[in-house]
């Protein structure tokens, strides 16, 4: 759990050959954003806003032969780091002198905070979302388009994107809650490069973890006492448009016990649901809470603790984790 808190708190000088093409729609917008944020070599510092808080990082995005690899320092605090590659994300906490190791395998963009608070396009949401572009500014010295994304119900949040007109690169970009003028989230920009080429060493760690601890959480199939204690677990009144894209079994050295996570998605907006038997159900508050820009809601269901969380509206965890149950039960 550790890693996974510390993500949901997260998220040119040099010469680069922009994006061929110039495109108006905002589906052509968010295509040529998708690619630009992990094709592009880039490094620099952004904010990270969200319910009354702010934090700093900088970020060191690298390709290379055709790889990525990407550092992210928090500048506040104890200078915790995250470096995401194609196999592994690797969290690394100075203050409890620790390393956390994830696979990346069903993870998505976690551990990316830029790339995760982006939107991709597809014809499939266009009856879950209006897709605009609303006008041209000027942020960071640079022209950009702003391209608007807004929810046809009541069950998502909305975006707002800044984007780059030369590469399409997002120099801020806001979630949006519902009938609330002010955004849920925003990551911003106040410093960005983008040099033709990111060195290898700015996107290795310069601690001495050698004394750290090493732990490792990873997925794996359940074997039988597993299935008879966790069984099959889905929601069964999910929101218009969300499907269930991802059932895995959690184990970790973190702490004793296993979960089942099930991911549901609209394609754009993502709802995490938890059946945990390592925390006691008896000493968890059931009921709605906040962790960032992150609705989650828990209860007990056959004495596990079943949570759904996600950055969606309050409505749509609470709807998702009360239709919940357990597959065995049929």
């Amino acid at each position: 759990m550790l890693l996974r808190k510390a993500l949901l708190v997260l998220v040119a000088a040099g010469s680069i050959a922009p994006v061929v093409g110039h495109a108006q729609d905002a589906d052509e917008w968010l295509a040529r954003m998708a690619e630009a944020v992990e094709s592009l070599n880039y490094e620099g510092t952004f904010v990270y806003m969200t319910r009354g808080t702010a934090e700093t990082f900088k970020i060191f995005h690298r390709v290379a032969d055709g790889e990525v690899i990407e550092r992210i320092i928090a500048l506040d605090g104890a200078g915790a780091e995250f470096i995401r590659n194609a196999e592994e994300l690797i969290g690394i906490f100075p203050s409890q002198k620790t390393v956390v190791v994830e696979s990346r395998s069903g993870n998505g963009n976690k551990g990316n905070p830029l790339k995760s608070s982006i939107p991709s396009f597809s014809q499939t949401l266009s009856h879950l979302y209006d897709f605009r572009v609303v006008g041209s500014e000027r942020t960071l010295e640079r022209e950009v388009a702003v391209v608007a994304i807004e929810p046809r119900d009541a069950f998502r949040f909305g975006y707002r994107i800044w984007l780059d007109k030369a590469t399409a690169m997002p120099l801020k970009s806001q979630l949006i809650g519902s009938g609330k003028s002010m955004p849920v989230e925003e990551i911003r920009f106040t410093r960005i490069r983008l040099p033709r080429v990111v060195s290898e060493a700015a996107v290795q760690t310069q601690l001495d973890t050698s004394e750290y601890t090493w732990k490792r959480q990873q997925e794996s199939q359940p074997g039988t006492d597993d299935h008879q204690r966790v069984g099959g677990w889905r929601s069964r009144e999910l929101p218009n448009g969300f499907e269930l894209t991802m059932e895995s079994i959690e184990y970790s050295d973190i702490s004793a016990g296993h979960r089942t996570h099930l991911v549901y998605s609209d394609g754009l907006a993502t709802v995490s649901v938890f059946v945990d038997v390592a925390v006691a159900a008896s000493e968890q508050a059931e009921g709605l809470s906040i962790m960032g820009a992150a609705n989650a809601y828990s209860l007990v269901k056959q004495g596990l603790l079943v949570t759904a969380m996600g950055e969606v509206p309050p409505q749509t965890v609470e709807k998702i984790a009360r239709s919940t149950e357990s597959v065995d039960n049929d």
